[in-house]
């Protein structure tokens, strides 16, 4: 089948020139050449595979023209490939963000302009193919309709799949618990979380529904710190009304259905403002002992049951027993009394022995204080100290960003509007890892605030008012790295500038 190329240009001889290139390499294709004015009218009868642009230097009306393709729904999926002459960099940008495909470098090479030609038009084929499958995918209810994720009924089936793939090929990959919860009691809108999910994750990655509030994110070729990005830019683009908490577990050779579990296991104990729990191998035992302890409780509670009712049972027949009765039963243990003296002295020896092993053990205890662990718990000790170890570094990650993204410039924005405000006001900030500060002063007014990182998790924020050398107030507060961000450190600056300049005279 033939594939129909257009070539879009103001200049005759550079269609001609990339004509020329494309009809020597590619002899199964049809090649047209059209004028800017002449292209419209073309493309309400035909429908190239692909298109090719030439522009001069920073024409706009090449890029026009490429926004006018792309918003219009019979043409939009034509690929469209740039050969831009003389063009600077922004230009270039704002062409890829009309909605280019690809672009061709200046001067023109003969087999970049074919590999880029096969290249998207096989790229454009696959799309459609892909799309397809997706429309068909539907229409089967395996994907949501509304969110265009993997839907309940057979989302986990497809996850199972997915990570049984991965594991063949000693991939890294993680599967995180996505839950949000509004914060008045209204539902999401489940498009508008669709399009945030759709806009953090890469395009290998996969979002399966697992209830209204919740979603399941399989992170293909991904490791922990990866995740935390994710994460992060996910509670950046929600709606600050709505909270976000996560599990995330990596990969490793457990069952599918446990992974699943533990899942469910630790999302309940990440905090209801948003945060993120990592899954240790000791979850894993947690949550199957939970499990265990909690069958033995259902059996324990059984059989405490079938115990009474026999026992209710034995005392009302106790209560029916005849004198006769128990005169037999009397003269029948007289019978038997040297047999039972034998049975005691055998019970007595076995309670010695069971006395002496006893002392045995604990004597053994004394002398090994620390006996020798078995080869699985040495494992999972390994494995958490590792997991713990790449937590923290998580962690100085995630404030190190924090630091240069949320305190220097807050710092920065209010120590600048109260030098604007008051001319004699002293300002003096630091931001570094180890400690950040911002010192005020004015006519003997001081306020001071301290940010100290604990190495770990914690971020907590010191704040003093002095006036005449006396402490008018003083508080602290604490965040937790992963959920501090720059909505909430702007408000205790607010309050804290506010209540300050209470206590200043205007220059």
């Amino acid at each position: 089948m033939n594939n129909t190329v257009a070539i879009v240009s103001s200049a005759e001889f550079a269609m001609q020139e990339i004509k020329n290139m494309l009809v020597l390499l590619r002899e199964v294709d049809k090649v047209e050449c059209l004028d800017y004015y002449d292209f419209e009218d073309y493309m309400k009868k035909t429908t190239p595979n692909v298109i090719i642009l030439h522009s001069i230097e920073n024409d706009k009306k090449t890029l026009k023209l490429i926004k006018k393709i792309k918003e219009d729904k019979k043409t939009a999926k034509i690929p469209i490939i740039l050969y831009p002459e003389f063009a600077g960099t922004d230009y270039i940008v704002e062409a890829f963000d009309a909605g280019i495909t690809d672009m061709l470098s200046y001067p023109l090479k003969d087999y970049e302009l074919a590999m880029r030609v096969i290249w998207t038009i096989q790229k454009n084929e696959d799309e459609v193919l892909k799309e397809n499958n997706f429309d068909f995918l539907k229409d089967l209810g395996i994907i949501d309709k509304t969110t265009g994720f993997f839907s309940e009924e057979f989302g986990l089936k497809f996850l199972e799949g997915l990570i049984k793939k991965s594991k063949e090929n000693g991939q890294n990959s993680c599967l995180m618990l996505l839950k949000l919860t509004n914060a008045i009691n209204v539902n999401l809108d489940k498009s508008n979380v669709a399009n945030i999910l759709k806009t953090t994750v890469r395009m290998n990655d996969v979002i399966s529904i697992k209830d209204d509030e919740s979603y399941y994110i399989y992170l293909s070729k991904s490791k922990l710190n990866g995740v935390y990005s994710v994460y992060e830019r996910i509670k950046r683009k929600i709606n600050p009304i709505t909270s976000v908490s996560s599990a995330v577990v990596e990969i490793q050779d457990e069952i599918f259905d446990d992974i699943i579990n533990v899942l469910d296991y630790s999302i309940e104990t990440a905090r209801i403002n948003g945060d993120i729990n990592i899954v240790k191998p000791k979850d894993f035992v947690d949550m199957l002992e939970k499990d265990t302890i909690k069958e033995d409780s259902e059996d324990e509670l059984g059989i405490s049951k079938i115990l009474n009712e026999n026992e209710d049972i034995a005392s009302d027949k106790k209560g029916d027993l005849k004198d006769d009765l128990l005169d037999e039963i009397l003269k029948e243990e007289d019978n038997n009394e040297p047999e039972q003296t034998e049975e005691k002295e055998s019970t007595q020896e076995e309670q010695i022995d069971l006395g002496l092993k006893i002392m045995q053990e604990k004597i053994e205890e004394i002398k090994n204080p620390h006996p020798k662990k078995s080869l699985k718990q040495q494992r999972i000790e390994k494995e958490e100290k590792e997991i713990d170890e790449r937590n923290i570094i998580l962690y100085k990650q995630a404030y190190a960003k924090k630091l240069n993204l949320v305190i220097e410039p807050l710092l920065k924005k209010y120590a600048s509007k109260l030098q604007q405000k008051y001319r004699a006001l002293d300002a003096n900030i630091m931001a570094e890892p180890e400690l950040s500060f911002m010192k005020l002063n004015k006519d003997d007014i001081k306020l001071d605030v301290e940010i100290i990182y604990d190495k770990v998790k914690t971020i907590k924020i010191n704040m003093t008012l002095n006036a005449l050398n006396s402490q008018i107030e003083s508080d602290t507060i604490d965040f937790e790295v992963m959920d501090f961000d720059y909505q909430k450190f702007d408000i205790v600056l607010k309050t804290l500038i506010e209540e300050y300049e209470n206590y200043l005279s205007e220059d």
